[in-house]
């Protein structure tokens, strides 16, 4: 409870990114949508029957656990009825329904997106901004409510202009962390690294010993260099402080620096990447014991780290560790989020608009947070889910020296998971436009290119990746 309360003083200062006129950069200002001005006596009709819709891409077990909720909340509000639909098999097929839905008349009331997509629907000025609904005095959040989100997660949320305008609410996150072989470790005196010279240090010294090995991998180029920006403070996407837009920014010297940092470990043989490694999970190469003992993946793919690995590794006393991303320095801790967010429309229909806000507040309450992320893998959105009979069960479950492969993996998820308490203060996200989708995707592609280019000395090499810089440069903004 010390944590929790010393944490909520902490981001008292994240409060204002919910306020109702925050200007991000002091000078010039562009709302992305208009704020729908709820006023403060609006409230449930309850005599009026309401449906809204809800459109998501969920496996079946979370659509299961998800049609429960609905259950569950038609009790506290029997007037509302909720639809479900699994509208799209991946994200792009279902923001591709939804950008055609828009227009038609036919959008969801709630939607599960990722940024991009909400950026994509900014366009036709579809997504309802929540900044009323939040500060409302009785169908809002209460400030204390708003500290007991992590607060990057929450900022994610007002990522989308210069203005706060908030667009969407955290749901399904997760994040990357470094995974390693812990047996491993434990048999050669390794500590877990905290910066990348501490991973490489390691790295070189497995190299010693087994040449043929290639100790450390990363399976998203595009996380990579998102990520590596970050803790280079290297431009990568921002907004202009004159125009209030968002602009592309990664070619400059210190992103050009960050590369050439890994790009060295790559041609030393300490490093692969998912690409480099033929589109397979570097994942794959640790648990089945070929020579790779370090990894930055998924947290909401922790299982993984175990998930096909034989019964006689296992037995053979392989065990996978879990720890947050390595930074470039402790000063410069960052590490992405990732996973999709709930955000609402604006379907002009005041009581409709405020049904489909209190299922979202619904389904973002500290318990049925933690209970959709025990079996997923996914973080707990809200500091007060670490406290629920569901999360406290859970953890009071996990065997600490496991002997079957199902209690290895359960440690393993909860010990992921508590990267996201302890570090909640770690994890950004990068601006969202009209082109971040675009840019994302080619900086992956960018990195790759880098990575694989066999220069003939380093001059060469300066040059490819200036020139390479600047055609993507050229791609993205044209």
């Amino acid at each position: 409870m010390k944590k929790i309360l010393l944490i909520a003083l902490i981001l008292t200062a994240g409060l204002f990114l919910a306020s109702c006129n925050r200007d991000r950069s002091g000078t010039a200002s562009t709302k992305l949508v208009e704020w729908y001005e709820l006023p403060e006596t609006a409230a449930l009709d309850t005599t009026k029957q309401i449906t809204i819709k809800f459109w998501h891409r969920m496996g079946a077990d979370s659509q299961a656990l998800v049609q429960g909720w609905i259950n569950e909340f038609k009790v506290l509000y029997p007037n509302i009825t909720v639809i479900e639909e699994k509208a799209a098999a991946d994200y792009g097929a279902l923001a591709d329904k939804i950008a055609l839905a828009i227009p038609a008349g036919t959008a969801p009331d709630i939607a599960e997106s990722y940024p991009d997509h909400i950026a994509r629907y900014a366009q036709a000025k579809a997504p309802l901004a929540l900044n009323h609904f939040i500060n409302h005095p009785t169908l809002g959040y209460s400030e204390a409510e708003i500290a007991d989100f992590l607060p990057g997660l929450w900022a994610e949320g007002q990522s989308y202009d210069n203005e706060g305008t908030i667009l969407s609410l955290p749901f399904t996150k997760s994040s990357e962390a470094f995974f390693y072989n812990a047996t491993y470790f434990q048999q050669h005196g390794y500590a877990v690294p905290t910066t990348w010279d501490e991973v490489f240090a390691i790295a070189e010294d497995i190299k010693l010993r087994e040449p043929d090995a290639i100790p450390f991998g990363y399976d998203s180029e595009d996380n990579l260099f998102i990520t590596a920006s970050k803790q280079w403070d290297a431009p990568y996407t921002g907004y202009n402080e004159e125009t209030g837009k968002g602009e592309v920014q990664l070619n400059n010297a210190k992103s050009k620096e960050m590369v050439e940092y890994f790009k060295d470990k790559v041609d030393r043989g300490l490093m692969l990447t998912r690409s480099l490694n033929g589109n397979a999970y570097t994942s794959d190469i640790m648990k089945t014991n070929k020579k790779l003992y370090m990894y930055v993946g998924s947290t909401g793919g922790t299982r993984y780290a175990y998930i096909g690995a034989s019964t006689t590794v296992f037995n053979a006393g392989y065990r996978a560790g879990v720890a947050p991303l390595p930074a470039k320095d402790a000063e410069h801790r960052f590490q992405i989020q990732q996973g999709p967010n709930i955000n609402l429309f604006n379907s002009k229909d005041e009581q409709k608009m405020i049904a489909a806000w209190l299922f979202a507040k619904f389904m973002l309450s500290p318990e049925r947070s933690a209970e959709f992320c025990i079996p997923s893998g996914y973080a707990p959105i809200r500091y007060s889910a670490y406290e629920t009979e569901a999360w406290t069960n859970y953890v009071a479950s996990i065997v600490e020296n496991p002997t079957t492969m199902q209690q290895a993996q359960d440690k393993l998820v909860k010990e992921a998971i508590e990267i996201f308490l302890n570090n909640g203060e770690i994890f950004f996200t990068s601006a969202v436009f009209n082109l971040s989708s675009k840019t994302r995707t080619e900086a992956g592609a960018l990195l790759v290119k880098i990575l694989a280019y066999n220069a003939t000395d380093q001059a060469a090499l300066r040059a490819y990746i200036d020139q390479e810089y600047q055609k993507s440069y050229d791609f993205i903004t044209r």
